[in-house]
């Protein structure tokens, strides 16, 4: 009887650590790209015109670069972190209406985990693909803030800054923040039709 105590203790909480640990590691990433290419961004609105635009962008080029192999490598993790914080506020809602569960402390704390998982992901994710958008905007006037090197910051722009990327969940979706709300209105429409259908056949059980 203790093994199976136990296993009901240790897998759960291995699981949470191991979530939590990616999800944080991947947020923190994220906010790191973030503010690269902030910094990006403000060097590029404070450049002189005696200051040199090299730096400026090769240091774009390689976080470009730096934010498409992160995309490569983390976006199915992000997807499974993403996935599976869903299923766990579906699953804790669905638990909460269908089978009554007596009190509400277990499943609030069970509803903050999970949704504090997918906030962990879409939130820094959407910040740096926003941050890398505005990065590329100010990357793109430099010809006209340096009229005196047009021709060939518009050249270089064109041959080296013209890819596009952003962080994604397993190349499927885009990450920005309208993709919570999406999901908090899919998981509600869901457990709204799975609700009705079981008070359904709940009564039906009843009537027979």
């Amino acid at each position: 009887m203790l093994i199976p105590e136990v296993g009901t203790i240790v897998i759960p909480t291995t699981a949470a650590l191991v979530f939590v640990s990616l999800a944080g590691y991947y947020g923190f990433i994220c906010q790191y790209v973030k503010n690269l290419f902030n910094r990006i961004e403000n060097g590029v609105v404070h450049l002189g015109k005696d200051f040199s635009y090299v730096p400026l962008i090769q240091s774009y080029v390689e976080l470009t670069g730096l934010m498409k192999s992160m995309d490569d490598y983390l976006s199915f993790s992000a997807f499974i972190i993403v996935l599976s914080g869903l299923a766990g506020l579906f699953y804790i809602n669905f638990g909460i209406l269908i089978f009554s569960i007596d009190g509400y402390v277990h499943p609030l704390t069970g509803e903050i985990y999970f949704f504090s998982l997918v906030c962990m992901v879409i939130l820094p994710a959407s910040a740096a693909n926003r941050a890398f958008l505005n990065a590329k905007e100010a990357i793109f006037s430099l010809p006209g803030k340096m009229p005196q090197h047009y021709n060939e910051l518009k050249m270089m722009v064109r041959s080296e800054c013209m890819s596009d990327v952003s962080l994604t969940l397993w190349k499927v979706y885009k990450i920005e923040p309208s993709l919570l709300f999406s999901a908090m209105g899919s998981l509600v429409t869901y457990g709204m039709l799975l609700a009705t259908l079981g008070g359904t056949i709940s009564q039906q059980r009843d009537s027979l």
